[in-house]
């Protein structure tokens, strides 16, 4: 342990060196944080995987078959240990780019999300003042007992998007409703703008969550609320194309139910207010004469703190943790926290029971005939399959719309990314670029250890030159339409496992996305442009723009060559008009078992090209009307 422990050190130590103001990754205790984040996840694979690499680098014998000196990584000086690193980055293996970006993104992001981090006030970060809290929502709470079983008319497996429009309506009729909610309960008090602590409290796998090749970082909510507590707030319907994809697969008439929800979660455009980045987008799209459009978005009483994705403290952000669970919960039902669906029993073709794992181990049983499944696309197909339901198809047609990020640096201080509304410009110049495929340009909110995490890195010394440029930052990201399939498997323990690469087509249009985004930071006064490649690609202010573009071209999306993002993840427990190819019929129940529905962005019969969440609420409307 000790041997692995000096490893983990000088590999943390070897990202983030320190200067004479700055004390070293490793001072700071990254390494020790880095080991207990990995372990909290409690997949003792990852874990191993994290030993093998530290195994492997400190050895002298492997050393001396890698470098060709018989010697311990820890050993090496700062420069040496930086060319060692360098050359797994940009080795032809797989494994060893896998295991450079997995450290690098971990030691960066435990670095520069501290509490107090002095990379992160170098910056140029500050975490403004707290609000006062908004008074906490009217939720009805209910803590488990090991061995207990409760009798309900329904069981709702999540609280987010899907889940708590269902769980209202089947309450608003008379139903005796339990949602069960894997993640915590956090409350505005509780929201208080800590990087580190909300990525553990509010996101799947603490925030580090990824493709099992490590090639794409998947962020998704996990707390009671679900995607809608952490996401930027951004409300769009179906693009008539993908409308048309989904008639056929037997979804219509969601009109009226996007209407709904809008009402319910006070979305418009009067809130949409422009932070610096998304200026500078705006700003490149009408200088280049390219769509752009004011986003919609679900707030009432928004400001300027910027927190949208670690909580919104002063309860502006219309989740439904202050929307349809309140009403869920005033009509009667009940909120289990901290409680994960194992199984769904089954008795004489119907959905009979849920058996459920309470936080610090023990059993809890929901019986009820009907069950709604909305856990997301990650966790829903692997409660399927882990009940023996839909072996053949659940868990397939993952869609991920992949997303790359082109940066652009300002003259201008722009606020940093981690300051005012989020996303407010929405550009869908390039939405239909391939019969129905294409990318749409939006901005990100992000914070310093994210932000440090997602960087290229190319040495200790460099990487925080480009750090220090943060608050001058807009980083523009293009989200994919989709049309390759993933699939999430379980592994033995039962546990959630997502398989997904880029293919040709998503591959051509993420290389696209970053040559019009490089463009677009041109004409928008950019001194310096640069993608999330591996080595760092980037262009300088005399620097020739044709060489650079070309330059993108050459290097494209290869995995762990360049960073990509998920947060939409759709269609692993897919609507259809035949089992053959769908886990669910047009009315979002499962093939052959009454009582069961899917009521989540699984449910969708292909990817939706948009921010999923307002379509993820509508469809869920829709089947609760068919559940009732």
């Amino acid at each position: 342990m000790a041997d692995r422990e000096r490893a983990l050190a000088a590999v943390c130590d070897t990202f983030v060196a320190g200067d004479a103001a700055l004390p070293s990754a490793s001072a700071l205790g990254t390494h020790r944080l880095l080991r207990s984040e990995v372990e909290a996840l409690e997949r003792p694979a990852l874990v191993a995987e994290l030993d093998q690499f530290l195994d492997t680098i400190e050895s002298p014998v492997a050393n001396l078959g890698l470098i060709g000196r018989a010697v311990r990584f820890s050993a090496l000086g700062q420069a040496e240990r930086e060319d060692y690193l360098k050359r797994w980055a940009g080795s032809p293996i797989p494994l060893k780019r896998k295991a450079f970006q997995v450290l690098k993104r971990l030691s960066l992001l435990y670095t520069y999300g501290l509490d107090g981090s002095p990379y992160a006030e170098r910056a140029g970060y500050a975490r403004q003042t707290l609000d006062t809290p908004a008074p906490a929502a009217a939720l009805r709470i209910t803590t488990p007992r090991d061995g207990e079983t409760i009798d309900a008319d329904a069981c709702v497996v999540g609280s987010g998007a899907g889940g708590a429009v269902v769980a209202a309506a089947l309450a608003a009729a008379g139903r005796h409703v339990v949602v069960l909610e894997r993640g915590m309960l956090r409350t505005e008090m509780q929201f208080d703008a800590r990087e580190l602590p909300a990525y553990a409290s509010l996101f799947l796998d603490r925030g580090i969550a990824s493709t099992e090749d490590r090639a794409i970082a998947v962020l998704a909510g996990s707390a009671v609320g679900g995607g809608t507590v952490v996401n930027w707030n951004t409300s769009l319907r179906l693009p008539p194309g993908v409308r048309d994809e989904w008639r056929a697969a037997g979804v219509d008439d969601l009109d009226r139910h996007y209407d709904a929800v809008e009402s319910r979660l006070d979305v418009d455009a009067d809130e949409s207010e422009r932070n610096g980045p998304n200026l500078m987008l705006e700003r490149g799209l009408r200088r280049l004469g390219w769509s752009c459009a004011t986003i919609r978005r679900n707030v009432k009483g928004c400001g300027d703190c910027g927190a949208c994705t670690l909580g919104c403290r002063r309860g502006a952000k219309q989740s439904t943790l202050r929307t349809y669970l309140v009403d869920a919960c005033a009509a009667g039902a009940e909120i289990v926290p901290e409680t994960e669906a194992r199984r769904i029993e089954v008795q004489s073709g119907r959905a009979a029971a849920v058996v459920a794992r309470v936080a610090g181990g023990g059993q809890l049983r929901i019986r009820a005939p009907l069950v709604a499944l909305a856990g997301g696309a990650i966790l829903s197909p692997a409660l399927l399959l882990r009940s023996g339901i839909a072996p053949a198809q659940a868990g397939r047609h993952l869609h991920l719309h992949p997303v790359a990020v082109t940066n652009g640096d300002y003259p201008e201080d722009l606020g940093g990314h981690w300051s005012g509304v989020p996303q407010s410009v929405l550009s869908e110049e390039f939405a239909d670029l391939e019969a129905g495929y294409g990318f749409r340009l939006e901005i990100p909110a992000a914070y310093p250890g994210i932000l440090a995490a997602s960087t290229p890195w190319w040495g200790s010394a460099d990487h925080l030159e480009r750090a220090a440029r943060f608050r001058h930052l807009a980083a523009v990201i293009a989200i994919v339409r989709d049309r390759e399939e993933g699939r999430v498997t379980v592994d033995a323990a039962g546990e959630a496992r997502t398989h997904y690469e880029c293919g040709p087509l998503e591959r051509r249009l993420l290389t696209i996305a970053m040559q019009r985004c490089a463009e677009l930071h041109r004409a928008a006064g950019a001194r310096r442009i640069a993608t999330l490649h591996t080595p760092p690609l980037e262009l300088g202010a005399d620097e020739d723009f044709d060489t650079f573009h070309a330059a993108i071209g050459r290097r494209g999306a290869i995995p762990n060559r360049v960073t990509l993002f998920s947060a939409h993840q759709m269609s692993t427990c897919r609507i259809g008009g035949s089992p053959r190819d769908a886990v669910a019929d047009p009315d979002g129940q499962v093939w052959g078992l009454r009582g069961l529905y899917v009521t989540d962005a699984s449910a969708f019969p292909s990817a939706s090209g948009v921010n999923p969440m307002l379509t993820v609420m509508a469809l869920a409307r829709r089947t609760a009307e068919r559940m009732r």
